[in-house]
């Protein structure tokens, strides 16, 4: 085996690297119980064809290296150039990623903005009944299930019989509760 001095020394050597990681794949593939080999020569053949493999690729590994020095110590404008380049790529990725949390950022302001402006405005007289929560005290009949006191049969009275607040926040609560299920496109 020459070492690798010229473009013809890589050619050889990829060829090189080529046949060995063949001839590992084929040892470590070939089946044979049959024909009369034993274990342990199977055992060494994929030792040695590994082992070859390995080598080769370490003096690959080598010959790369070599041109990767040559490159920086003739042409050391080349080396930044390709820093450069991988920085800048890696910018583009922070930068994507930081938008992407800004997005997200604004939408759950919005969101925050939203439930706020619904808890401080001021809260509508209760509805006359029983019991403020709706419930009827212990050991009366309670109401059919899904109706509160003061609702229609409906469950929630039409939207035009509630007052504006209620209305907004009503309407602000469904389309944030239709975006979470995904039925609607985020802000």
């Amino acid at each position: 085996m020459s070492t690798p001095n010229n473009e013809a020394g890589a050619g050889n050597l990829m060829d090189e690297f080529e046949e060995a990681f063949q001839a590992c794949l084929l040892s470590l593939t070939k089946q044979e119980p049959n024909s009369g080999t034993n274990k342990e020569e199977i055992e060494l053949d994929v030792q040695k064809t590994t082992n070859r493999f390995i080598d080769v690729a370490r003096q690959m590994e080598a010959f790369f290296l070599q041109k990767r020095f040559l490159v920086s110590t003739l042409k050391p404008y080349m080396l930044i150039k390709d820093e450069n380049q991988d920085l800048s790529i890696e910018i583009q990725r922070k930068e994507a990623l930081l938008q992407k949390h800004y997005n997200r950022l604004e939408e759950w302001k919005a969101c925050l903005s939203d439930i706020q402006q619904g808890h401080n405005r001021p809260t509508p007289p209760m509805m006359p009944g029983p019991c403020p929560t709706g419930m009827q005290p212990m050991g009366g009949p309670g109401p059919r299930p899904g109706l509160m006191s003061g609702m229609p049969p409906g469950g929630l009275p039409p939207v035009g019989q509630l007052p504006a607040g209620q209305q907004h926040l009503l309407q602000a609560q469904q389309i944030q509760q239709l975006r979470m299920m995904g039925k609607l496109p985020p802000k």
